[in-house]
């Protein structure tokens, strides 16, 4: 009979087990930082920040902002730009900004991510906005982690030097050549920083 019941409570644990919800991820806002801890070389990223510029995303590359300083009660000391804040990861995903309408993250069709200008919402032939997901992991100190519909996030290389100093824009799926496959784990931030991302 123990036996049995051995048999009977050890699958019931571990169904209960898989069944409990994880502990619920925030919407944001936060921030994103590369982690990469090579196996093949010394190239290793511990949570560099990565920033949006010119409708991209960098990695070693400042966020570029604006904010018009002739709208009228608009305080543009509230939006500093001084980092990139990110809010969504359950499907889509979105810049934290102040602007009207807010601008959206998208992979665009040859891999690179992308964001919406201020004011639109239109995204080039081919690009793909939803499959995002924040998730916890349950292991190393069970972070916050980023992914994109299972394909591996990378760090594609845009200036020479040395490998932790290059600039490297960010990637999903595919990339151009001498790329660095990369995770992406996000931060507890504040935000809005930006009135909008240029």
């Amino acid at each position: 009979m123990r036996v049995l019941t051995a048999l009977l409570v050890g699958p019931a644990v571990t169904l209960a087990a898989a069944i409990i919800p994880r502990a619920s991820v925030p919407e944001g806002p936060w921030t994103a930082g590369v982690w990469r801890m090579p196996t093949d070389d010394n190239t290793f990223f511990n949570g560099n920040d990565i920033n949006a510029s010119g409708g991209k995303f960098y990695v070693n590359k400042n966020t570029s902002a604006y904010c018009p300083g002739d709208v009228e009660n608009l305080d543009c000391s509230l939006y500093p730009g001084s980092k990139t804040v990110f809010t969504g990861g359950n499907n889509t995903l979105f810049l934290d900004v102040g602007v009207p309408g807010g601008q959206q993250v998208y992979v665009a069709g040859d891999g690179s991510l992308s964001y919406t200008v201020a004011h639109s919402g239109a995204m080039p032939e081919g690009s793909v906005s939803t499959g995002f997901q924040r998730q916890r992991s349950e292991a190393f100190g069970a972070p916050v982690v980023l992914s994109s519909s299972a394909k591996s996030w990378l760090m594609c290389p845009v200036s020479e030097g040395e490998p932790r100093e290059r600039t490297y824009q960010i990637y999903v799926g595919q990339g151009t050549e001498d790329c660095l496959n990369t995770a992406v784990r996000t931060y507890t931030s504040s935000g809005p920083d930006a009135w909008q991302y240029a």
